[in-house]
Parts: C-alpha cells; structure tokens; sequence
C-alpha cells in the first residue's frame, strides 16, 4: 500500500529541513574551533571576545555550567591578561619568556574556549547525567549523545588543544627565525601582525563560521604536513648528533 502524495511530500520535507539542520550545526563548529586555534595566537583575547559576545551582543546562548565566563571578575581578568600578553609579546627577551610560559597555557586554553563555545550544542544535564533529548544531525551526535559518557566533551577539549598548538607552534617557530635573521628588532612588528591575525580569526569566527570552517580545514592540511617534516627533520638531525 503507497503512502498518499502529501504524506511523502512531508516526509520529503522533514529529511530535507534535517538535511540542512545538520549542514548548520557542521558549519557552526566554526565558531568553537576557530576561537581555539586563535588562542595558540593569543591565549586571553579569543576567550574575552567570545564572553563578551554572550553578555552584550546576545549573539549566542551559553551553557549554565560555563555561565561564570560571562560575570564580571572574569570578563577583567581576561582584559587584564590581554594587556599583559599585548605588552610582554613586544619586549625583547620577555616575549621568549613569556611564549615558554605560554607553551602550555594557549593549548590549554584554546581547549577550554572550544568547549565554552560548544556550549549551545551541549544540553546543560548531559554534562553531568544522561538526556532523554536527543539532538539531530551528525555533528549533534558527538556534542549531544557522547558527553553523557564525558567522551563528547574530551573530544572537543582535544580538538581545541590541538588546534591552539599547532598555532602556538608556528608562533613560535615564526619568532625564532625572525630572532635569528634580524637579532629580534622585528619581532615587534610580527607581534603587530599576529595581533592582526588574532583579530580576523576571531571576526570570522564568530560573524562568518562557515567561511572559518572552510579557512581551518585549509590551513591543517598545509600545517600538519609541515609540522611533521619538521619534526622528522629534527629526529634526524639529533640522531645524526
């Protein structure tokens, strides 16, 4: 027996609204990732910007439990931050020190931002206890359904993670190399221009998520190849020694 004609011109309507909801909710991660890879740039300002966001444009609806980025104390302690990371990342000497220190801190935070602006895909109980709901789409699937185990959180933390240290890498790398080519008298300029970089990254992040999806999956395929010539590169030459 056939279903009428509207019954599948529905049923063809739902599959296709399903359809582009899944589309929306892969373009969205955008926003999460992007913030996480500007963070390997600058650990404070992805975070300040995507709290700010929340509190003032409404531009996104945060989990309960991440609530506390947008009080107060923590808004200026991230302003506070910022400042010091503008600063000390122009200062010869303090900018090798301070990027050591921070060798840890940006995958970190990069980590953290990925979570917190993962939040609207993350219902607030499945944090803590499974959900009878149920999101749909693909992407919704990792986001909603694992983290009742804490699997979907712990993928989002190491995706972010990664992220920021690939960008912390080439950070790094990039100011060794302007230190040994020009004894650091430019590595003002390239924090300018880092500073820049941070700023588009993040506009596009969270104005244009599709448009920074598309620049991620770009920029990782030229960097990982890269990041592991270096590496093995580096492997040998030690050997060699």
């Amino acid at each position: 027996m056939t279903a009428p004609p509207g019954v599948l011109y529905v049923a063809e309507f739902g599959q296709h609204a399903n359809w582009q909801a899944d589309a929306m909710d892969i373009i969205a991660l955008g926003t999460p990732f992007g913030l996480a890879f500007a963070s390997g740039l600058n650990a404070y300002l992805p975070m300040l910007a995507f709290a700010l966001s929340v509190r003032w444009l409404h531009m996104y609806k945060l989990n309960p439990h991440f609530a506390f980025v947008t009080q107060t104390w923590f808004i200026a302690a991230l302003v506070i931050l910022a400042l010091l990371d503008f600063v000390a990342d122009k200062i010869p000497f303090i900018d090798h020190v301070w990027n050591a220190i921070h060798g840890v801190i940006r995958p970190f935070a990069g980590a953290v931002v990925a979570i917190v602006a993962s939040s609207p895909w993350l219902p607030a109980t499945t944090i803590v206890s499974a959900t009878d709901h149920v999101a749909s789409g693909a992407a919704m699937v990792a986001l909603s359904v694992l983290p009742i185990t804490g699997i979907g959180l712990l993928v989002v933390f190491i995706i972010g993670g990664v992220l920021a240290a690939l960008a912390h890498s080439t950070k790094s790398t990039a100011r060794i190399v302007s230190t040994l080519t020009t004894a650091g008298f430019l590595n003002g300029v390239l924090s300018l221009v880092e500073d820049v970089l941070v700023l588009i990254i993040i506009l596009l992040s969270l104005f244009a998520s599709s448009i920074m999806l598309i620049l991620l999956i770009l920029l990782l395929l030229v960097l990982v190849p890269r990041f592991m010539r270096t590496r093995n590169l580096w492997k040998g030459r030690r050997w060699r020694l």
